[in-house]
């Protein structure tokens, strides 16, 4: 009976002393969970913000080269025509990434238009796209324009007030030559639709080419500072009192009308249907209609060489 006694009492003991060591070393063991948790944590973080950091640098790596690309291409451009073209670039660091560049070229050769697009892409999927576009007038419509500032491929216009200036009107058999273009054509390379009229009266045209595919109206009575190529591919109509300061080409696929005391500073206008333009209107620079043009009192037409020079947009994101 004793030796029992003694058993239990020392079963008692070592597992009393048991029950405290597993007490103890719970917590512990919490407290090391916690602690390799937010160690993971951090390390995660660290992992996280250096994929940032090198994603970052790898897009500034792809712009720094699409950038250098657009220089050298502009360059070249003085002595040699730019073409399409693929180019595999040595693996760039960090990360060993190999990048593409894609040249594309678009031209409206009537029009002496031209678009470029470069692609830089890496094997990240990170990638940067600039744009940019240039018109040099052929010298074809130089020449036309020797002879007036006004030119229809008909010669069916007309003035509003029963008069006509014949001076002013070159016929297709006079040689009279109306570019062929489609709006639409350009459509993928235009960077936006026209901007809303508070955008026109505060920012102006920034150097790029605005389309619209849909019936558009400029309201009246915009001051429109900038330059730019304004392309409507349907009937559009810019409201009385409106004025554009700077240097822009007006692309009309359908029927323009310009209202009364508008005037357009330095403008190229190039219509392929009818164009009305309101009385007391003016225009500085040069206009070519292809069908039948109605004209009100007092419209000034005045030639201006300066529109007919070459013109570049900015380098476009």
């Amino acid at each position: 009976m004793r030796d029992f006694a003694s058993k239990v009492h020392h079963w008692v003991i070592v597992g009393g002393t048991a029950g405290r060591q597993g007490f103890i070393l719970l917590p512990l063991l919490l407290f090391l969970m916690v602690c390799s948790g937010v160690v993971l944590g951090y390390m995660r973080n660290v992992y996280q913000e250096m994929e940032v950091a090198r994603d970052f640098l790898c897009r500034k790596q792809l712009e720094t080269v699409a950038q250098s690309f657009m220089f050298t291409a502009l360059q070249q451009e003085k002595e040699i025509e730019i073409t399409d073209a693929v180019y595999d670039l040595e693996p760039l660091q960090p990360g060993n990434n190999t990048v593409q560049v894609c040249v594309t070229v678009k031209r409206v050769k009537d029009l002496g238009l031209r678009f470029l697009k470069l692609d830089v892409a890496d094997n990240r999927d990170n990638e940067c796209s600039l744009q940019q576009w240039c018109m040099d007038v052929p010298e074809h419509l130089h020449q036309q324009f020797v002879q007036s500032p006004f030119i229809m491929q008909d010669s069916k216009a007309q003035e509003l007030s029963g008069e006509k200036d014949t001076d002013s009107i070159t016929s297709k058999s006079d040689g009279a030559f109306f570019p062929q273009f489609s709006v639409e054509e350009i459509s993928v390379w235009a960077s936006t639709k026209l901007p809303s009229a508070l955008e026109l009266q505060r920012d102006g045209l920034s150097a790029w080419l605005y389309l619209n595919m849909d019936k558009c109206s400029i309201p009246k009575g915009l001051t429109v500072n900038g330059e730019g190529i304004l392309a409507f591919a349907n009937d559009a109509v810019i409201g009385d009192n409106t004025v554009f300061t700077g240097r822009i080409i007006i692309l009309a696929d359908r029927n323009l009308q310009i209202g009364s005391k508008v005037k357009l500073e330095k403008a190229l206008l190039l219509c392929k249907g009818k164009l009305t333009i309101g009385s007391d209107s003016s225009i500085n620079g040069a206009v070519l209609v292809q069908q039948n043009a109605e004209l009100g009192d007092r419209v000034m037409i005045t030639g201006d060489k300066e529109v007919l020079e070459p013109f570049q947009s900015i380098v476009s994101f």
